[in-house]
């Protein structure tokens, strides 16, 4: 069987390495996959599933599409033609509304995959849901990645309840860094010292709600015994870079006790969530949490916010995690409560193999019935 895999973009986040994680299950299992990136070619810096992608053999195609290139759609069906794949699988929006108006030109099975519980107000994201709604008899399946996801995507485009299904993403046991490589960052980031770290994982973006936890740090100040110092840790990228650098420093001045450094991009974060003592996820929407499910994986406790998918997953690890509110009044008594929170040998929520073979149901569903 093979697959044609459409994304939207190719560069570092949490859908696109689902699909590296489906190209990569579809090859151990002796099936084909080709990889469409509706965006250009990623920077050098940002080039990390690509280059996966290109040690597995999968050369990705790379259209640059925009409303000023959408002659560019046609490469896509001139790809759809080359490939001939059994099923098209396509995720995050754009590439799903793409991906449908292909099909008007070219027959082939196509599922559909939510990734986010899309709660941007925006005219752009209106029209968006809108053309969902209108060509949604275009798809053969159609699955979201958690259940608030799908029926959060049900009632925006008026479908009826459970006609989205769940795949949940597959994410695996994190291999982390050696305690001498961990104390070596620490150093290297000023962190040495710092006798608690709180920390998180994720692109530096308004979505992921960054503002709001760096915004009322105050209330972890009642917490740090005197003398001491705390640490907060931002691993990420994104377009709030430049404002989460003036919140961190503002709060630097306003609570010494407090040093908060925001190294940027790295491609081993996951291998650096052992020197948490805390994983904090304060997203203003969701619609999995992928690094939530690699902190648990290390049985690192994590503090979320409530956000669509965030309670669904706590779910699975009640022991050791916990959702609130992050702009609550208590915010400080949620603060002393999830630092007692135990460390558990972990444990992985969904394995990428379960998530391949749900999918791999999937394409053999949609393959014989077209």
């Amino acid at each position: 069987m093979k697959v044609l895999l459409v994304v939207t973009g190719l560069f570092p986040g949490g859908a696109e390495r689902i699909v590296l994680e489906l190209v990569r299950g579809l090859l151990k299992a002796g099936h084909q996959a080709a990889v469409v990136s509706l965006q250009g070619r990623p920077e050098a810096n940002e080039r990390t599933i690509v280059n996966e992608l290109e040690r597995l053999g999968v050369h990705p195609y790379f259209l640059d599409l925009s409303l000023l290139r959408g002659y560019r759609f046609f490469t896509l069906l001139r790809i759809i033609r080359r490939e001939k794949p059994d099923v098209v699988h396509s995720h995050l929006m754009h590439a799903n509304l793409t991906a449908r108006l292909a099909k008007l030109f070219r027959r082939f099975p196509l599922i559909n995959t939510i990734h986010i519980a899309e709660r941007r107000n925006s005219p752009v994201i209106k029209i968006l849901f809108l053309l969902d709604r209108l060509t949604g008899r275009l798809c053969s399946r159609y699955t979201a990645v958690s259940e608030a996801a799908a029926r959060y995507h049900e009632r925006k485009c008026h479908l009826p309840s459970g006609s989205i299904r769940t795949v949940y993403n597959g994410s695996d046991q994190v291999v982390p860094k050696t305690p001498e490589e961990l104390a070596e960052i620490r150093r290297e980031w000023g962190l040495a010292s710092v006798r608690k770290l709180i920390g998180a994982i994720g692109r530096l973006d308004w979505q992921k709600g960054y503002d709001i936890f760096l915004n009322r740090l105050s209330a972890l100040r009642p917490l740090i015994p005197a003398g001491e110092q705390w640490g907060i840790l931002l691993i990420g990228d994104g377009p709030e870079r430049t404002k989460l650098q003036a919140i961190a420093a503002a709060m630097e001045q306003e609570i010494p006790e407090i040093r908060i450094v925001l190294p940027g991009y790295r491609p081993d974060a996951p291998a650096l969530l052992p020197m948490l003592d805390l994983f904090v996820m304060p997203s203003r929407y969701e619609g999995f949490g992928l690094a939530l499910t690699e902190a648990l994986s290390l049985g690192i406790p994590a503090l979320c916010s409530h956000a669509d998918s965030l309670p669904e997953l706590c779910m699975e690890s009640p022991e050791n995690t916990m959702t609130i509110e992050f702009t609550g009044p208590d915010l400080t008594e949620n603060y002393r409560k999830a630092l007692a929170l135990p460390r558990l040998p972990g444990k992985v929520l969904h394995s990428t193999e379960e998530m391949t073979a749900q999918y791999l149901e999937l394409y053999r569903e949609v393959s014989s019935s077209k």
